[in-house]
């Protein structure tokens, strides 16, 4: 165990009278940046019986106000210490001059902006857990110190309902004992990681190795750390920390900035009367007006809350806090939001002082928001921590106003040191809204205090509550371990028609997306030519498979959801899905959804992906690129769905082969029968292509699918994934080295194919671009269930053009050579009115 000490020329003891006969004093051991203990922590003395007095932190935020960058300075120094002590990384402690920062406000600036700008480096992954509810932000400052490896969670003493607790401990001198860890990904803990425990002080230490004990008992692992600000503990405490390594074979390594001993003399002020500070005056009453963020914060949505009197509360949220995980890619993402929300609330300000008030838990997003907001902003939080307040100097709390939680009103609450006409503006800042009536005790409370304007500002409004999209029922052939269809199954409600009655009929102005053909049934001459050729491309479809599941990792990382839009990309997520679980011994979640031409995305889906994988992100896949009418309309898709749910889903796609030029991530570019392609259900999980007719889809299902049970004896999906997975071990090698290629080369989409379809377009004067279906994947599914007028192909002897041809020849279909496309080939259409 490492109790990190650093020699500093200080007096060794202070000693402070708290209140009546209580007495502490401090004898100092070790200040590591020789920060002046005044600017620390004061003392005041606090009603709880187990510990009568309070280390009021100076730079916590908490109960004393203080500057934005102060909490930001305390996290970043504390972060400077542990990669020092651990990594021997010092470039922040030899570029900040923490000394200075806590006192000199050009210092400060300084070293907050080179922390921000050089985050340090991790070499190892590292879970950070701050303490509710005075460390949540210092414990998330530490996290957003470093660039990579690190991840986030903090305690909470809500009650969530919808999620399994991964733990629980207790703080034995706490006003609210129990803590609780509710993490999303539960393998967040179930790894050998090491664990870093972030608190503002620890006096005895008996909080962290309870935590550590709970960690351990459910998560063993070899190390742990516990950052503090202040180390108070004694030597038999130590001897506890060197007992419990012993004990558990582990290490924990403590790092403080500042360390020494305390001795209490008096005990705790029980029965000492209660008195708040504030006299109300004949101000005139402030204008309380409610603020709405907009920017994106993440939400959590599936989960509600039951406060104390079992009241639920199922607002979503939000992911940006920590209290579910966060990582430090979704950390670096909500650096412009910040901005943008304090430039927002800068322009609401009436006058030159204003205070941004957190609530509980919820204080490093209104902090970091408050950067933004412009001078003379000072940041501090409510606190269920009840403490005396005594108007004298150098004592901690000089005023103190008690309400009613608004989250919870049985509970209450404390705001200390607002003084009287000092404030012009207050930002209270909610994470989910909360009713009007639970607000009045708070609102009260604060009248006398002589502010101009109160803004109560919601992070995530009561608007955003949204229906759970249920479960969806399986349908399809496909083990759920390969993929979820998201999909309802409408089999025998919608009509299938024949080529010629459904071409007619999409012609006139009926939607695509509102029949189904009757699926072809290939003869054995083409069975045979499908087994050929996948027997053929099968190392071919297994490379292009492998590079893209390469690229996806090496881009996206592996906190993701594949999500193929049926049913052409069914197989090609599970290809891609099967390689990663091969080469990473990662399962991610696959599921397989709707998006239709002119109608859009399955809103339904995603909202329902957003639920089981909150703050994942989504990686779209597909078979293959056409004329990339699919890609555009994934973009205005998600356009529209981030605009009306306030998401952030990106439109990228990734795609086996791409001949159109029309995605950023692909396997080949090589325009060749992929031979799901030519099988339709038979390959794609005994699904059809997707419907959406209005009157069979209620508010909160998804998009439709016949489901062709009969067909079981025919189905080769199966099949199909087996023979490509098998040349995996084969391809693997080269599949990273292709990846790389494309990740070094990453070039925005030149769209080439769509030149050669503007050409045909003039050529055969079509009045309709849609009546071109570029590429032998498009060309294969108009011979297979539209009515074609012609094929055309660049050579006759390419070879990827034999089922083409074959098929062509059985329907009695024109092929026509046609030089200089972009593609193998490309089928026309039949208008209906002519031609």
């Amino acid at each position: 165990m490492n109790n990190i000490t650093l020699p500093a020329c200080l007096p060794d003891v202070y000693s402070y009278d708290i209140l009546e006969d209580l007495n502490v004093q401090v004898h100092m051991v070790a200040n590591v940046y020789k920060i002046p203990i005044d600017n620390l922590f004061l003392m005041a003395a606090r009603k709880n019986k187990k510990r009568g007095f309070l280390f009021v932190s100076k730079i916590l935020g908490k109960h004393i106000p203080v500057h934005p960058l102060i909490p930001l300075l305390g996290s970043g120094a504390l972060a400077s210490r542990y990669a020092s002590v651990m990594y021997q990384q010092c470039h922040f402690e030899e570029n900040c001059d923490f000394t200075k920062a806590f006192t000199n406000a050009p210092s400060m600036s300084t070293a907050w902006e080179y922390i921000r700008n050089n985050p340090l480096p991790l070499p190892e992954r590292t879970l950070f857990i701050g303490f509710a509810e005075t460390a949540t932000a210092l414990g998330h400052g530490v996290f957003s110190c470093f660039s990579q490896n690190a991840r986030f969670i903090h305690t909470t003493r809500e009650n969530i309902v919808g999620i399994d607790m991964v733990l629980k401990f207790a703080e034995e001198h706490s006003h609210a004992v129990d803590h609780y860890c509710y993490g999303i990904e539960r393998e967040w803990f179930a790894n050998e990681d090491t664990i870093v425990l972030v608190d503002d002080e620890i006096t005895t230490g008996k909080s962290a190795l309870n935590f550590i004990r709970a960690i351990h008992k459910q998560y063993p692992r070899k190390k742990y750390a516990v950052l503090s600000l202040l180390d108070w503990r004694s030597k038999a405490d130590k001897e506890q920390y060197l007992d419990a390594q012993k004990e558990m074979q582990i290490q924990i390594d403590t790092i403080s900035l500042l360390s020494g001993e305390i001795t209490v003399k008096g005990g705790p002020m029980v029965d000492r009367q209660e008195t708040f500070l504030h006299v109300a005056k004949k101000n005139e009453k402030p204008a309380v007006k409610k603020l709405e963020i907009k920017d994106d914060l993440g939400l959590v949505r599936n989960y509600s809350s039951l406060n104390t009197k079992a009241e639920e509360n199922n607002i979503p949220y939000l992911l940006a806090t920590g209290r579910f995980g966060i990582s430090s890619q979704e950390q670096n993402n909500m650096e412009q939001a910040y901005r943008n929300i304090g430039n927002w609330l800068k322009q609401k300000r009436q006058g030159k002082k204003a205070l941004c008030l957190g609530t509980g838990e919820f204080m490093y997003i209104p902090f970091r928001i408050a950067g933004y907001m412009g001078e003379g902003v000072s940041v501090q939080s409510t606190t269920r921590s009840p403490i005396y307040p005594v108007q004298e100097e150098n004592y901690g709390v000089q005023q103190a106003i008690c309400f009613a939680n608004p989250e919870d009103t049985s509970i209450t609450n404390f705001v200390y040191n607002i003084p009287s006409d000092y404030y012009d503006d207050i930002f209270i800042f909610f994470e989910r809204e909360v009713k009007d009536q639970d607000l009045e005790t708070l609102l009260q409370a604060l009248e006398p205090i002589g502010v101009k304007s109160i803004y109560l500002v919601n992070c995530v409004s009561r608007y955003l509550i949204r229906p759970l999209i249920p479960h969806p029922k399986p349908i399809g052939s496909y083990s759920s371990r390969d993929v979820v269809f998201l999909l309802k199954n409408i089999s025998g409600l919608v009509p299938e028609l024949d080529n010629q009655i459904r071409e007619a009929a999409i012609q006139g102005g009926r939607h695509y997306s509102e029949m189904l053909p009757i699926e072809y049934q290939p003869n054995p001459e083409y069975m045979t030519l499908f087994q050929h050729m996948l027997q053929e491309t099968a190392e071919k479809i297994a490379l292009a498979a492998g590079s893209v599941a390469e690229q996806i990792i090496s881009l996206k990382g592996t906190n993701i959801v594949l999500v193929s839009l049926a049913r052409a990309g069914t197989p090609i997520g599970i290809l891609i899905k099967r390689y990663i679980e091969a080469q990473f011994n990662i399962s991610l979640p696959h599921y397989s959804i709707s998006i239709i031409r002119d109608k859009g995305i399955d809103e339904n889906a995603l909202l329902y992906i957003r639920q089981q994988h909150p703050g994942a992100a989504i990686q779209f896949i597909d078979g293959w690129t056409g004329k990339g009418a699919i890609t555009n309309q994934l973009i205005e898709a998600c356009t529209i769905f981030n605009q009306k749910y306030r998401e952030t889903v990106e439109p990228d796609l990734a795609v086996l082969a791409d001949p159109g030029h029309c995605v950023r991530l692909y396997g080949t570019r090589e325009d060749f029968l992929i031979p799901s392609a030519c099988l339709n259900s038979t390959v794609s999980g005994l699904v059809s292509r997707t419907v959406h007719v209005a009157e069979l889809i209620d508010e909160t299902d998804f998009h439709g699918a016949r489901f062709y049970e009969e067909w079981i004896k025919q189905d080769v999906s199966l099949l199909f994934i087996a023979a490509i997975v098998d040349k995996y071990p084969v391809i693997s090698h080269e599949a990273r080295l292709m990846a790389r290629k494309h990740i070094r080369d990453l070039q925005v989409p030149t769209w080439a194919g769509l030149h050669t379809i503007k050409q045909l377009q003039d050529t055969f004067k079509l009045s309709n671009i849609n009546l071109i279906k570029p590429g032998v994947g498009e060309t294969t599914r108009v011979l297979l269930r539209r009515v074609p007028w012609k094929i055309l192909i660049d050579n006759k002897e390419n070879p990827n053009l034999r089922h083409i041809l074959l098929l062509a020849k059985d329907r009695g279909v024109a092929v026509e050579q046609f030089s200089g496309m972009s593609y193998s080939c490309c089928g026309l259409i039949q208008t209906m009115g002519g031609d």
